[in-house]
C-alpha cells in the first residue's frame, strides 16, 4: 500500500511538473504583438522592453516640443501625449523594436529582447504630422505567452493584453 507522504510527494511533483509545462507550452517567450490600422495615416510603433515598471518610468526620450524645442523627457513625462514630435530613446542598453503600419495593415510579430520578468513599453507615432506622439501603454505582465494588442481608428487608438 502506498502511503500518504508518497501520494502527496507524487501530487506535488505533478504540480510542479505541471506548472513547468504550462509555462513551456503556454506560448512564445517574448511577448506576441498585433498591430490593426484601420485609420487612414500611417503609424509608427517602438516597442521597449526594461526590468521593472519603476525602471520604465524613468527612461529618457528626445522629442522636440509643440514649440519647436528639442528636450529630455522621461516616459512618465510621456504617459499622457503632449503631441511630441520624434520621440526618440536616449538610454543606451535597451532592447527597442520599431513597427509601422500602413493603413489597412495588420502585423503581428514577438517582442525581441524580452526577458521573463520585464516588462513591456510602446509608444506610437503618427507618421503623417511630422512623427506625432500621439500614445504610450506599458505592459506589467511578467510572464511568458502574453499577447498584447493594439488598434489604431479614426476615433483613437485602443488595445488589450492576456497575461497567461
Amino acid at each position: 500500500m502506498v502511503s500518504r507522504r508518497t501520494i502527496a510527494l507524487l501530487l506535488g511533483l505533478a504540480l510542479v511538473s505541471g506548472v513547468v509545462l504550462y509555462d513551456t507550452v503556454s506560448g512564445p517567450a517574448q511577448p506576441t504583438l498585433t498591430v490593426e490600422n484601420n485609420d487612414t495615416t500611417s503609424y509608427q510603433l517602438s516597442a521597449y522592453t526594461v526590468e521593472s515598471r519603476e525602471k520604465a518610468m524613468y527612461m529618457n526620450f528626445e522629442v522636440t516640443t509643440r514649440a519647436d524645442e528639442r528636450r529630455l523627457k522621461t516616459l512618465s513625462q510621456l504617459v499622457w501625449s503632449d503631441r511630441d514630435h520624434n520621440v526618440t530613446l536616449a538610454d543606451d542598453g535597451i532592447p527597442a523594436q520599431h513597427i509601422t503600419v500602413a493603413p489597412g495593415e495588420k502585423v503581428t510579430t514577438t517582442i525581441d529582447g524580452w526577458t521573463r520578468g520585464d516588462v513591456t513599453v510602446y509608444i506610437v507615432e503618427e507618421l503623417r504630422d511630422n512623427e506625432t506622439h500621439v500614445y504610450t501603454t506599458i505592459k506589467t505582465c511578467t510572464r511568458p505567452g502574453q499577447q498584447h494588442t493594439l488598434t489604431f481608428e479614426d476615433e483613437g487608438t485602443s488595445g488589450g493584453s492576456t497575461c497567461s
